[in-house]
C-alpha cells in the first residue's frame, strides 16, 4: 500500500484493519456465540462494549504518529532509551479498551483452571 500512498496512510490502514479484525473476533466469538445465554449467565453479551478495540488501535496509530514526528524533530535531544518508555506510558493507560471486552466476555474463562488468576471477590 505504501507504493501508492504515504507511510502515514499505510500505517492508519494497518491499525484500522487490526481494529476491525479484533472487533470481529469479539463479536463472533463472544456476542454472537453467547447471544442465547440467559441474562444472569456469566456469558452476558450485553456487558461487552463493541468499538473499544477499534478505539484502542486508533489511539495506537496516534501514539505511533506522535512518536515518529517527535523523533524526527528532536532526535538529538531525547535519549533513545527513553522513547520506548514514553510510548508504553502513553499506551498503557488505555489498554483496558483492548482487554475489557475479552474479560467481560469470559474469553479466558477456560484457562482459569490451569493458570494462576486474580479474581475480584464480591
Amino acid at each position: 500500500m505504501r507504493k501508492y500512498t504515504t507511510a502515514a496512510v499505510a500505517s492508519l490502514a494497518v491499525f484500522l484493519a487490526s481494529g476491525i479484525i479484533h472487533e470481529w473476533l469479539n463479536y463472533s466469538v463472544q456476542v454472537y456465540h453467547h447471544a442465547e445465554a440467559p441474562k444472569d449467565s456469566i456469558y452476558n453479551p450485553d456487558n461487552i462494549i463493541l468499538g473499544s478495540n477499534m478505539a484502542f488501535f486508533a489511539w495506537q496509530f496516534f501514539v505511533m504518529s506522535i512518536e515518529k514526528s517527535f523523533g524526527e524533530i528532536s532526535s538529538a535531544k531525547v535519549p533513545q532509551q527513553l522513547v520506548p518508555f514514553l510510548v508504553i506510558m502513553t499506551s498503557l493507560p488505555l489498554a483496558f479498551w483492548f482487554a475489557e471486552p475479552y474479560f467481560q466476555g469470559r474469553f479466558f474463562w477456560d484457562y482459569e483452571g490451569i493458570l494462576p488468576t486474580v479474581i475480584k471477590m464480591d
